[in-house]
């Protein structure tokens, strides 16, 4: 029986912080705030290929959803 992994959202957001305010500007670009979100992510539920899917998956969902909400105003 394998269960999902559910991630602790205080330890993410701490250890999201750590890794952003360690980066040389606070200009950050898409790219490296997704690579440390990702990061942090693989930090706490681990590096398997489904999990990096899941996370893609939602990422796309939520600009999915953004998208649809930016258009309805």
């Amino acid at each position: 029986m394998s269960s999902r992994p559910t991630v602790n959202i205080d330890e993410l957001l701490k250890t999201l912080r750590t890794s952003v305010q360690t980066l040389p500007s606070n200009d950050l670009e898409l790219c490296d705030l997704a690579n440390e979100l990702g990061i942090a992510l693989a930090e706490l539920v681990g590096t398997d290929k489904s999990y990096e899917a899941e996370v893609l998956s939602g990422i796309k969902h939520g600009f999915d959803l953004a998208r649809k909400n930016t258009e309805v105003r």
